[in-house]
């Protein structure tokens, strides 16, 4: 079986048909990325073989586009070399479609054949399981081992060729298995194997019974107990209230108090004889302490004079060398203050020489600001006149917009009246020029507009007036007298006679203008400022610095002496330098001889200071040790003293004695703590007997009403009569349990027979498998169990595939099912492998391996990779699949 076209509509992302592009025989590789619709495709492929078309169940939901629609999927295969067609169509307008060759099969009938061909079964109401669920292998599916159905295991008992019918010899061999569960399912549950039925019923009757019988039971000893227990209390109640031993317990327990007493006198002179000794050791020691302290005063003592002694001879030699640096040191400070007069002779010198500097620098400073300032000045009054002038113009911008506006409106009153005008026209003969006359004036050949009453003489004829027939004709003069008035005013007011001198009055306004800014311009270059308004101030400003330098300079020149008057400052300045140079070094040399002179005389003084601070520490501190002996001497002398040491140790040595002897006695004695403990055993234990006693009174009433409550209830008949009943329950159980057994041994037998069945025919599927595994784990030996699951591996030690890691389990499942595929295949059966991501956590080297066994499968049958590893994937060099979108679903005619 070889797929050939795979085409979706209306599938989850897919809401406009695509199809599968490129697919043929041996490897398939669809390499897009993540969110591309692999998986989609996928799915899609796997609902077209086992999802009927009717069916509404969830995965059938699943398909459902995300913008509404039905979900529709068309998958082109070759059977038998001949062409094949599977087309369904779920939800609104449901549809299956089956061409299998020339033969073509519709709705349920297309749903049974296809069931039939690929050999899958019911397992809800709208879906199929098989084999084919192995081989099409979705997302996150390849980690595990696939679960076969019934169907599943069916194909591959088929592709094996074996069945259970061994077992029993007939071809009811199933059917006896079924009988046999179904008999034994009365008394047990198939999953668990827990008891079920009449079996349970008669079990928890028996515990029942066996529960009551047990209860009667432990009455009747809890009633033998009591009866042995009441003879029991009374005789102690009768021991424990004999008045002889309590006496006897009283007269102990008073010795023992006795005992205690003298013990704790001995304690409490034990104690006394530690004070004593304590006493007598500390006096011993502070006497010894301040022998001690004397001797370390005397030795301490002489030692202070010896160095008070020797320290006076250091003192002298310090003396003479702390005089010999004080005059070192004056000397020194004279040599510096010579040198120093004659640095400051010599800078007085160089002062000189940097003054007349200056003051020619100042001078020439003077010169450019005045030069400037009187520039600036002369621009400044050249602006001033400027704008004198321009203030005496009248004709500006704005008169001359104001007088644009009334012309304006006088030539638009003009135009009304011309427009309603009459039209007067004269064509006169050249000898004819002088006769006619139009208001006194010869009359024009010219077309005339006439806007008012006019008269025409015309020599030797007579006068004509002619009347112009104007609408408004005193409205229209009043406007156009008004607007005239208007711009006579307005030219009046600036003196002129008619827009012509008023416009060539506005053109010198304007080159005025220009002749201000110019000059403004000009002022504010030489004045640095970029506001005219800033000129008058800035020009203020350069006046007073003018003044000031000025004054600056007739100062420098009054400071300069009549002795630095002669002086050139470019020949000299040199020679006034070095000389300054050389002086200061000269006091630099002075210093330096002047700090070392001052260093070592500090030094000298300050040993000196550190030997008479020594000496007088040492003084001090012979007084205070001289003050303290005697002091110690006055308060005890030294006879005194050894009397105290000779006293305290006799003191010491009679305590210590007296200690000893008490040990000794205590020693022979019964510890205190002992003895106490005795003391309170007793007196507990006499407490303890007087509450036995009320206990025991209690006890012995409750027993005795129990025991005659127990006689008048005929507890031995209830109890025969529950026995009798338990009896009864256990043999029934006892049939029920025979019975049990014998099915299950039943049941054993037949599985036991069907797993060595199975075990034989499983070897041709492990031999199948092993040429894969061979090549990928070197030497393994595969175990499978009856339900077709690879269970472990056998390498150099045997290994459950659930410890394996999680690539290994991954390559493993992989190759199962290529092993499921290849019996298939070799049993003629449609087969083929779909892998969705799979192989993403092996590393290169089994990669390559698995590369070479999915080549070498793919000789045999169809294998399709859909992964989002484009160059992991690379190696194999497959057909490259794509996702092509078309423009409407395409089924085969």
């Amino acid at each position: 079986m070889i797929l050939t076209d795979i085409q979706l509509e209306a599938v989850r992302r897919f809401t406009s048909p695509i199809r599968v592009e490129g697919l043929g025989p041996g490897l398939n590789v669809l390499a897009a990325p993540n969110e591309a619709g692999k998986s989609t495709v996928l799915i899609a492929l796997r609902a077209a073989l086992t999802l009927r078309h009717g069916s509404k169940a969830q995965p059938v939901r699943d398909l459902l586009p995300y913008g509404g629609g039905s979900p529709h999927v068309g998958v082109g295969f070759t059977w038998n070399n001949q062409p094949c067609w599977l087309e369904k169509k779920f939800g609104n307008g449901k549809l299956a479609r089956l061409d299998l060759g020339a033969e073509r099969f519709d709705g349920d009938e297309a749903e049974e054949r296809l069931q039939a061909l690929f050999e899958l079964e019911k397992v809800s109401k709208g879906e199929a399981a098989g084999l084919w669920n192995a081989l099409l292998v979705a997302q996150g599916e390849s980690f595990a081992q696939p679960a076969l159905q019934g169907a599943g295991r069916s194909s591959l008992q088929a592709c094996l060729q074996q069945g259970l019918q061994g077992v029993t010899g007939t071809a009811e061999a199933s059917a006896m298995l079924a009988l046999v569960r179904r008999q034994l399912a009365q008394y047990q549950t198939a999953a668990t194997g827990k008891t079920t039925g009449r079996l349970k019923q008669v079990q928890e009757e028996s515990a029942q019974a066996q529960a009551q019988v047990a209860a009667l039971a432990a009455r009747r000893e809890a009633l033998r107990e009591d009866i042995h227990a009441l003879e029991q209390i009374r005789r102690t109640l009768a021991e424990s209230e004999n008045p002889e031993r309590r006496r006897q317990e009283e007269e102990k327990l008073l010795m023992l108090r006795q005992k205690r007493d003298q013990l704790r006198a001995l304690v409490d002179q034990e104690q006394l004889a530690q004070t004593k000794l304590h006493a007598a050791g500390q006096a011993l020691q502070y006497a010894q302490a301040e022998q001690e302290r004397r001797h370390t005063h005397r030795a301490e003592i002489a030692r202070l004079e010896q160095a008070l002694a020797e320290g006076q001879r250091a003192r002298s030699e310090l003396e003479r060398l702390a005089r010999e640096a004080d005059q070192a040191l004056v000397q020194a400070q004279a040599r510096l203050a010579a040198a120093t007069e004659q640095h400051q002779q010599a800078r007085a010198v160089l002062a000189r020489v940097v003054l007349h500097a200056a003051l020619a620098q100042t001078r020439q400073s003077v010169v450019r600001e005045r030069t400037a300032f009187e520039r600036a000045q002369a621009a400044h009054a050249k602006l001033e006149k400027a704008q004198a002038s321009l203030q005496v113009m009248r004709v500006d911008g704005a008169f001359m917009r104001r007088l644009a506006k009334a012309v304006q409106a006088l030539q638009q009153a003009q135009a009304h009246m011309h427009a309603q005008a009459t039209r007067f026209v004269a064509q006169l003969e050249p000898d004819a020029a002088g006769t006619v006359w139009l208001n006194g004036q010869p009359c024009p050949i010219t077309p005339q507009a006439l806007t008012d009453v006019a008269e025409l003489v015309v020599d030797g004829v007579g006068r004509f007036t002619i009347s112009p027939p104007m609408q408004q004709h005193a409205a229209l003069h009043k406007a156009y007298a008004a607007a005239q008035i208007a711009v006579d005013a307005l030219l009046r007011e600036v003196g002129c006679h008619s827009t012509d001198q008023a416009e060539s009055q506005h053109e010198a306004y304007r080159q005025m203008e220009r002749e201000v800014a110019q000059a403004a311009a000009e002022c504010m270059a030489l004045l640095s400022v970029s506001d005219v308004s800033s000129i008058g101030r800035a020009l203020d400003s350069q006046r007073q610095t003018v003044h000031e330098q000025e004054a600056l300079l007739a100062r420098e020149q009054a400071a300069l002496t009549p002795e630095g008057e002669g002086i050139s400052p470019q020949l000299d300045m040199d020679a006034a330098n070095r000389q300054e140079q050389e002086r200061l070094a000269a006091v630099e040399v002075a210093r330096q001889c002047e700090q070392s002179a001052s260093d070592q005389r500090r030094a000298a003084h300050t040993r000196l200071e550190q030997a008479l601070a020594e000496a007088a520490q040492q003084q001090q501190a012979l007084q205070r040790c001289q003050r303290e002996l005697d002091v110690w001497l006055t308060r005890e002398p030294e006879p005194d003293l050894l009397v105290r040491i000779a006293q305290s140790g006799q003191q010491q040595q009679q305590a210590q004695e007296a200690l000893e002897r008490i040990a000794q006695t205590r020693q022979q004695e019964e510890p205190l703590a002992v003895v106490e403990q005795g003391i309170l055993r007793r007196e507990q234990g006499m407490e303890h007997a007087r509450e036995q006693v009320k206990t025991l009174s209690m006890n012995l009433r409750e027993r005795e009403t129990r025991i005659r409550q127990a006689e008048g209830e005929g507890l031995d008949e209830q109890l025969v009569s529950a026995q009798r009943h338990a009896t009864r329950l256990q043999g029934e159980q006892a049939a029920c349990e025979r019975e049990r057994a014998a099915l299950a041994l039943l049941e054993s037998t037949l599985l036991k027979a069907e797993t060595t069945q199975t075990e034989r025919y499983l070897a041709p599927l492990v031999q199948a498998m092993q040429p894969a595994f061979s090549a990928l784990f070197r030497g393994v030996a595969l175990e499978m169990d009856t339900q077709f699951a690879l269970t472990g591996l056998t390498r150099q030690r045997a290994e459950e595939v659930k410890d394996l890691s999680d690539g290994t389990r991954e390559q493993i499942a992989v190759l199962v099912r290529l092993g499921f595929a290849e019996l298939l295949h070799k049993r003629g059966a449609p087969a083929i492998l779909v892998l969705d991501d799979a192989l993403s956590f092996s590393d290169s080297q089994r990669l390559e391996t698995l590369f070479d066994v999915l080549s070498d499968a793919a000789t045999r049958l169809q294998i399709i990779l859909l992964t989002c590893h484009a160059e992991q994937f690379a190696p194999l060099r497959g057909r490259l699949l794509s996702l092509r979108p078309m423009e409407h679903f395409t089924s085969p005619r």
